[in-house]
């Protein structure tokens, strides 16, 4: 244990993460806790759907998705939670608090995870850089040798289950998630599982109501930034994905996607007098009448009509 222990203790003071999973952790005791996870039996057993866990108390928070306490009510607005972090997250809505504040530009979060990765937009003490390809800094060695590989395409880390490679291990750890079906990001309001913590805490934003992307053009605001990305389009009229068979424009890569279905599909009924095609006969037919179909005269305004 204490070796394992030793291994998964990040270098920074401000997060530890499990180097055998990936989870992310503020404090040393819930990394070692979290640790036994992976080297100990798990002998206590929910009775209603059979998970186990490495701690009784654990099942008695777990079994509140099947009987739907929500024992932890907002005081503003009376909302239920299934544990005591998840209410204190909702309750910094209200009141606005952000403890955790950045000792570069003095930004403040409401949660500690949110910081780090705010941290990363800093440049300074990056002595790193990336001098033969774009100029980046980077924080360590290691980072500056994984972004070189965007420029050299190099990918050292194969799936042992498929022929995929990638650049990173971090990537191939997520991916393989995919084969194994592992999924160690648990949400502790409703648990539902995960593969990756960003989707995690893009789900946790549901419970919370958390919507911290906004759009600069109008008041709406997304839980995630791709909602974002993909909403601001609507003011700026972009429209990056196209179609190769027909050139139309779209700006959702899910409206390409349908669009093809009928773009491409086989249209082997040809119109004898135009170059319309068709993937119907019956579509034809009725095309053709434009062409071919009787003209009869009207009774009421004697004009030549085609039937």
């Amino acid at each position: 244990l204490e070796e394992a222990q030793r291994e998964d203790r990040h270098s920074t003071s401000q997060l530890l993460f499990c180097r055998r999973c990936g989870i992310q952790f503020d404090e040393k005791e819930k990394l070692e806790e979290h640790i036994k996870s992976h080297i100990k039996e798990k002998p206590y057993s929910c009775p209603d759907c059979g998970k186990k866990f490495i701690n009784e108390s654990y099942i008695q928070i777990h079994q509140r998705i099947h009987t739907g306490e929500r024992p932890f009510l907002c005081s503003q607005c009376g909302r239920g939670f299934h544990t005591a972090s998840s209410l204190k997250l909702h309750e910094m809505q209200h009141s606005g608090e952000r403890p955790f504040a950045c000792s570069i530009c003095g930004k403040t979060f409401r949660i500690n995870s949110y910081l780090t990765a705010h941290y990363q937009t800093h440049s300074k003490d990056r002595p790193f850089i990336c001098s033969v390809y774009c100029e980046k800094s980077c924080n360590s060695a290691a980072e500056l040798r994984d972004h070189q590989r965007t420029h050299t395409g190099e990918r050292p880390y194969q799936c042992s289950f498929c022929d995929k490679r990638f650049a990173l291990s971090g990537t191939l750890v997520r991916h393989e998630r995919l084969h194994t079906g592992i999924t160690p990001y648990h949400c502790s309001d409703c648990g539902k599982t995960f593969a990756q913590q960003w989707t995690l805490t893009t789900h946790m934003r549901t419970h919370t109501g958390e919507k911290p992307y906004s759009c600069t053009q109008c008041d709406k605001s997304f839980v995630a930034p791709g909602e974002l990305r993909r909403h601001t389009r609507i003011h700026t009229g972009e429209k990056p994905y196209t179609c190769k068979d027909c050139g139309r424009h779209f700006s959702l890569a899910g409206t390409l996607r349908n669009h093809k279905r009928s773009c491409t599909q086989k249209r082997p009924y040809h119109c004898s007098v135009c170059d319309r095609s068709f993937n119907q006969s019956g579509r034809l037919r009725e095309h053709e009448k434009i062409h071919f179909g009787e003209k009869f005269d009207c009774p009421e305004c004697e004009k030549n009509l085609m039937q």
